[in-house]
């Protein structure tokens, strides 16, 4: 029972913590759902984890198991059934609790104590990291200013589509009644099912539970994997490799755009599809040292789930994966297999891009540019100053110098930038363990990630939305946790002697440092970020999103005034989904519009008759059209009036620039 009341209590006080943090009405029921949540996220993946022959009781596995299987169910089950998130965990809850109470004597190792340490540190790191973006809702309610990444407004209105009884049936949050774009939508399942459960809109969940959430799965498969690698002093080392040293963007090229700690924190949903990364290459290290073919088909498919958390970690770690499984199976000539599987990756990464070409001139494939090479080298190395080379690669491209030259010059900077001192670090690891003898199969899957990155630098297209960094840039951070990790691991492999007291007592140690320290480097470097790292609220709009919230009924839907078609990463629309938790008549027109023809038609025309609206003079005549677009709530925010309301009279609610209409 200790190994799942433990981990399950250290889980649910860090989530109370942080929820507590985020200045969220607070009750018993708090502490008590969090609670069942945590012990059936643990006893889920305890269940799991023995299917996949890890029967030694290890919190660190279990937890990433059960977190990325509670988070499918959920949104599987939303997708397939009239149900919340909320509702959805309650049916997971009751088929965990049945499978343990009728594997109840069947007998299951108790976790090691260094296990359970390694799990407790986890946690610790999670605290330390994710403590200042959680209290992210209170600094916007008390000074209307969000202190994270422009993207927790999107994030936040996703929760709440899954799990807001207030957004059920309506589709899209950002474009009611229309089905939602293709996204990786799995790691939201498991922080929507809070939003019912405990009446909560998506932007503190996104802050205070989405994140840690991740970040937890994430550290604690690095522990698992690093575990497999070199034993308990492995999973320390791992544990301090991702969460206690400063990243690259810290030293040396300073480019921030390659900051792995901000990244995770703008990008959160990336945290849990490393952490099926970690888990997925634990189990296949499992496969290859004992031959258990439920590690492997564990591994295979915890691997292709990463597609459903974050696509861009999916695309370049499953040919790695596979890669290394061909190694691994190998029992000759292992360095000749090696070989041929760069040679097929390579094939197979030229073939693709000439399909992708191929389909994108014919209208098949929205795609843009058939390679984003050339833009990704000149996006990264010009447009993220301050850096320590500012200038270079600018110079480089038009002086005159050979294009061959400049493009080397271009990939080298990127790769140093991504990883920093394990450029060196890694293969001066890789060489010790060699002499030393301590070289396993496994350790190809770490070369097997660069090559795969290279080639996504290389060969990946540039997607709909133009940005042409975004299939690259993104899956860096698994690069760079699983190079900082092998290259710790290959040393503590180098050194042959039990290091885990003094990697322990070295962690403990830095606890008080990475808490200090750790909302300075989680911030960005670079100087365009000031325009979406701390976005300011319209004064009043906190306070008019809590009333509609609180008045409105489940599926009533909103619509602002003043949207436009022009480029906006968001506006006013997305940042009331994530406070109010309801559905928008219509959110960022210009991304909506540029996904497909169908949607494009939808947006002209709700943004056509929003418009109309603005411009009419006759109260009676635009509450009539509100009627008619089926939109219970309007508001304008601003110093600008209605014309059909220049005195703002007739608003159900009045905060600072914003007013608030209720269409009966």
């Amino acid at each position: 029972m200790t190994d799942r009341l433990l981990p399950a209590g250290l889980v649910a006080l860090l989530l109370v913590f942080l929820q507590w943090r985020s200045g969220v009405d607070f009750s018993i029921l708090t502490v008590v759902f969090t609670a069942a949540f945590a012990y059936v996220t643990v006893a889920g993946g305890r269940l799991l984890a023995a299917a996949a022959g890890i029967r030694d009781g290890d919190p660190s596995p279990a937890w990433v198991f059960g977190l990325l299987a509670l988070c499918l169910a959920v949104y599987g089950l939303t997708l397939l059934l009239p149900l919340t998130a909320g509702g959805a965990l309650g049916l997971v809850a009751i088929v965990v609790l049945a499978a343990e109470l009728s594997l109840r004597h069947q007998a299951f190792p108790q976790a090691d104590r260094k296990a359970l340490i390694g799990f407790a540190l986890a946690v610790v790191l999670t605290a330390a990291w994710c403590t200042e973006p959680a209290g992210a809702y209170e600094v916007v309610r008390s000074k209307g200013v969000l202190p994270l990444w422009s993207d927790y407004f999107f994030q936040g209105g996703l929760i709440s589509q899954f799990g807001d009884v207030r957004a059920l049936g309506r589709g899209s949050i950002y474009l009611a009644d229309n089905p939602s774009s293709f996204y990786h939508f799995a790691s939201y399942g498991a922080a929507a099912a809070f939003a019912r459960l405990l009446d909560q809109p998506g932007l503190p969940l996104a802050a205070a539970v989405w994140l840690p959430l991740g970040f937890l799965a994430m550290l604690a498969g690095a522990y698992a994997l690093g575990a497999r690698l070199a034993g308990a002093a492995g999973g320390i080392a791992a544990l301090a490799a991702t969460a206690l040293l400063p990243d690259a963007s810290n030293y040396g090229l300073r480019n921030g755009w390659f900051s792995f700690h901000w990244t995770l924190m703008a990008h959160a949903g990336a945290t849990y599809a490393v952490g099926a990364a970690f888990l997925s290459l634990a189990l296949l290290e499992r496969w290859a040292s004992e031959r258990s073919r439920a590690a492997l088909v564990a591994g295979a498919l915890v691997a292709l789930s990463a597609f459903l958390f974050r696509f861009h970690i999916f695309i370049f770690l499953l040919p790695a994966w596979l890669a290394t499984t061909a190694v691994c199976s190998v029992e000759k000539s292992r360095l000749k297999a090696g070989w041929l599987m760069v040679v097929v990756l390579a094939a197979g990464a030229a073939a693709a891009n000439l399909a992708v070409s191929h389909l994108a001139d014919a209208g098949f494939w929205r795609l843009g540019n058939p390679s984003a090479f050339y833009d990704f080298l000149w996006y990264v190395h010009t447009g993220h100053e301050p850096t320590a080379y500012t200038g270079v690669y600018e110079r480089m491209t038009g002086i005159g110098e050979p294009i061959a030259l400049a493009l080397a010059a271009g990939i080298g900077f990127a790769i140093t930038a991504a990883l920093g001192a394990f450029v060196l670090a890694l293969p001066a690891a890789a060489l010790l363990a060699r002499k030393a003898g301590a070289l396993r199969p496994i350790d190809a899957a770490c070369g097997y990630l660069v090559f795969c990155w290279l080639l996504l630098m290389f060969f990946a297209p540039t997607p709909w939305h133009g940005d042409p960094s975004d299939l690259i840039h993104r899956p860096f951070v698994l690069l760079y946790a699983a190079c900082a990790i092998w290259t710790a691991c290959l040393l503590v492999r180098v050194v042959r002697k039990d290091l885990w007291p003094v990697l322990l007592a070295v962690a403990i140690l830095a606890l008080p440092a990475i808490f200090a320290t750790a909302g300075h480097l989680a911030k960005p470097k670079f100087r365009w970020s000031e325009f979406d790292a701390a976005v300011r609220v319209p004064p009043g709009l906190v306070k008019a999103a809590a009333h509609m919230r609180k008045h409105a009924a489940a599926g009533d839907v909103f619509a602002v005034a003043g949207l436009t078609a022009a480029y906006a990463t968001f506006d006013l629309s997305t940042q009331i989904c994530a406070l109010s938790g309801m559905p928008a008549y219509l959110s960022r027109p210009y991304f909506e519009m540029i996904k497909d023809a169908r949607r494009k038609q939808v947006v002209v025309a709700r943004l056509a008759a929003l418009q109309e609206i603005e411009s009419s003079t006759d109260p009676a005549a635009a509450m009539q059209a509100l009627r008619a677009l089926k939109v219970r709530w309007y508001l304008i925010a601003g110093d600008q009036a209605p014309r059909w309301d220049p005195d703002r009279a007739r608003a159900a609610f009045r905060a600072g620039t914003v007013a608030l209409y209720r269409i009966p």
